[in-house]
């Protein structure tokens, strides 16, 4: 696995833009991470610049209505939230009982909890119950690699047109590309984000594009 960062560039490139921007070193975000590493979330939440990429994604669109599938320590959706106005909501979804408590600790911590709403459960299960609440202007979606191809599907239904489909970690750690399949469950994850990134190159109703970001971060605009 590569380590995050923020770019497949070179390492230096990265470095530079990261001491560049040091967006770690707001007090808030830090707070975040202090409570995730008190509570034992295991420290997979995006990077801060992927988290800067989503929160200037955002204020793009003049998002009011966010849909994030993966919440984790609620990383991510505290820069989604910031670039949310006061009446606009976050919908994040978190299979873990845990993690969705570790996130509700944040939120309350940053004093966002009126911007966000986790929806506990297998994504799967509560995206449904989010139809009513849409259509939406911004879904970003980092979970399970698995189910990217089903998440996109309920996705491109509830986003409106002009609103952004966003998806991490579509290089699948860098071994999408690779011609000759390694062995094991990474094959499978490799075959899911290949279905994934063909269906959002493919759907008419979406321009598509891929940032190449550490992770990988598709990025699609519904026409």
């Amino acid at each position: 696995m590569r380590p995050k960062s923020y770019s497949n560039l070179s390492q230096s490139v990265s470095q530079y833009v990261e001491n560049l921007l040091q967006i770690d070193n707001d007090p808030n975000l830090q707070q975040v991470m202090q409570i995730a590493k008190k509570r034992g979330t295991p420290p997979l939440q995006v990077v801060p610049t992927d988290g800067r990429n989503l929160e200037v994604f955002a204020r793009t669109v003049q998002a009011r209505k966010i849909v994030e599938i993966g919440t984790l320590c609620g990383y991510s959706a505290v820069f989604l939230a910031n670039a949310l106005p006061e009446d606009g909501k976050l919908y994040t979804c978190e299979h873990s009982t845990h993690h969705a408590a570790v996130a509700s600790e944040v939120f309350q911590n940053l004093g966002l909890s009126h911007k966000i709403e986790i929806k506990i459960g297998k994504a799967l299960d509560t995206l449904p119950s989010l139809v009513r609440e849409g259509p939406f202007d911004l879904i970003f979606i980092d979970a399970d690699k698995a189910n990217y191809p089903k998440y996109f599907d309920w996705a491109v239904e509830n986003l409106r047109s002009g609103g952004l489909l966003i998806a991490d970690n579509v290089f699948v750690f860098g071994f999408v590309g690779n011609e000759e399949l390694p062995q094991g469950e990474l094959a499978n994850l490799i075959l899911a984000m290949r279905n994934f990134n063909e269906k959002c190159v493919k759907d008419k109703r979406l321009v598509t594009t891929f940032l190449p970001t550490g992770e990988g971060m598709m990025v699609a605009v519904k026409k």
